[in-house]
């Protein structure tokens, strides 16, 4: 089903709003912004349960970004990867497991490059 009525328009993100996505598979959390908000249609999927608003992030792989909604990302990503923590300004990270890794290019926590699986 799609996710978003014909000609909707996406909801503006203030500066700071990211993402974590687990991956159990990888024992990661990826860090990401989120650029803009899209609006769900009654019914459909989305990445975060009972959310009215799908979360599109940015990917910012140098000569590779990649713009993209949160439940594209995970239908791509090793099964089982599962929205961790939605991150407002400010907040931080927790609740990461024990041997975790943590990827974050914005705060030095990971490896900048090859973030977005599947591409």
């Amino acid at each position: 089903m799609t996710m978003t009525p014909s000609g909707a328009a996406l909801v503006p993100t203030p500066p700071g709003w990211r993402i974590a996505i687990g991956d159990p598979e990888n024992h990661d959390v990826t860090v990401v912004p989120v650029i803009a908000w899209q609006p769900v249609v009654e019914g459909a999927e989305c990445s975060i349960s009972g959310s009215p608003l799908e979360p599109v992030v940015l990917f910012d792989n140098v000569g590779e970004p990649i713009i993209t909604t949160v439940l594209d990302t995970l239908d791509g990503w090793s099964n089982g990867s599962y929205v961790h923590q939605v991150l407002a300004p400010g907040s931080e990270l927790r609740g990461v497991a024990d041997g975790w890794e943590v990827v974050d290019p914005y705060e030095g926590g990971g490896p900048a490059s090859g973030m977005a699986r599947g591409a």
